[in-house]
């Protein structure tokens, strides 16, 4: 388990002090894919590199299986850091090495056996699906292939932790889905727990299963994703979870509720039954679902006759739809 206390990080600049973060305290539970988004400059980088202590944090603690590895001498940290493996945004991959060279580069360094480590990589480049490409070079690789090489690197030292800071931010929409599919299962199979720093919800979505979310600076919300999806608390998750689409469209006279289905009711007629049994006009103003751990949940905003407000909402929470009036 990986846990956050009172975590500061600032950097000295000529106008003064920059906080990079403040006061964060998280708890991330094993075998979890737990995401960590905000807009740019909120501190999320900042953040997952002081978990490993790339960026060492200018106070608080960082506990790792109960252990303050702020406290660590040199030794003893660099001997943790193999069960922590990290993936970059930008591969990091050495040009001059081949691919099984670079999956080898982290066994190297630990001085494991030949026989062993070959074993390794093979082993690797068989589970990220670049076992034809061992003797390429990176310059050789598309985008996608080249962040699989880097996934299969992360690995070589068989950590209990990856890291992955905006590991698909410089990919296609097609490639980021592919390489979604690898992290999880690899959390899955191999049992490792994933820390996904991401600008990008839907990257939360189909992956993770708790999120906090950063905004300058702090912590402004965490939870699971699914309650965070479905009822965003504060404004930055509002902003990046309920599109400005919902925000923006007018109800005209009639009072707009936006309903969350939170996986069980997705399949359910529930609209149709509500203007039958209810006999309102619902206009439906936008509609929306994704998949989240396997389940449907989905946004749908619709606009009923204000007279008719309560008939409606004492209907929706007698079928246990969740739902909020937006103004």
């Amino acid at each position: 388990m990986i846990q956050l206390i009172d975590l500061c990080k600032t950097y000295p600049s000529p106008e003064g002090e920059v906080v990079a973060l403040q006061d964060v305290s998280l708890t991330i539970p094993d075998g979890t894919i737990y995401g960590i988004i905000g807009l740019s400059g909120a501190g999320k980088s900042t953040l997952v590199r002081c978990i490993n202590l790339l960026e060492r944090p200018t106070s608080g603690q960082v506990l790792i299986d109960g252990e303050d590895i702020t406290a660590l001498p040199r030794k003893k940290l660099l001997e943790l850091r193999r069960s922590v493996g990290m993936i970059f945004q930008n591969f990091n991959l050495l040009e001059q090495r081949t691919v099984e060279a670079n999956v080898r580069f982290p066994l190297e360094l630990v001085h494991m056996p030949r026989e062993e480590t070959d074993a390794r990589v093979s082993e690797l480049l068989e589970l990220v699906g670049l076992a034809d490409k061992a003797k390429s070079y990176p310059s050789q690789l598309s985008g996608g292939q080249k962040q699989r090489v880097a996934i299969a690197r992360a690995l070589a030292t068989k950590p209990k932790y990856v890291l992955c800071d905006e590991a698909t931010s410089a990919l296609d929409p097609a490639t980021t889905d592919a390489i979604l599919d690898l992290i999880k299962d690899i959390n899955r199979k191999l049992g490792v727990t994933v820390v996904v720093i991401t600008h990008e919800m839907r990257v939360v979505e189909s992956i993770c299963t708790h999120v906090a979310v950063i905004d300058n600076s702090r912590i402004a919300e965490e939870g699971s994703v699914s309650d965070v999806f479905s009822f965003p608390q504060s404004d930055i998750a509002k902003q990046l979870i309920i599109p400005n689409l919902i925000r923006s469209l007018d109800g005209g006279d009639g009072t707009k509720l936006r309903l969350v289905f939170n996986g069980e009711q997705s399949d359910e007629p529930i609209i149709s039954a509500l203007a039958m049994e209810c006999r309102v006009a619902v206009n439906i103003l936008y509609a929306d679902t994704k998949n989240i751990d396997g389940k449907t949940f989905g946004h749908m905003v619709i606009t009923v006759p204000a007279e008719k407000s309560d008939t409606v909402r004492r209907y929706l929470d007698e079928h246990k739809v969740s739902y909020r009036e937006e103004v």
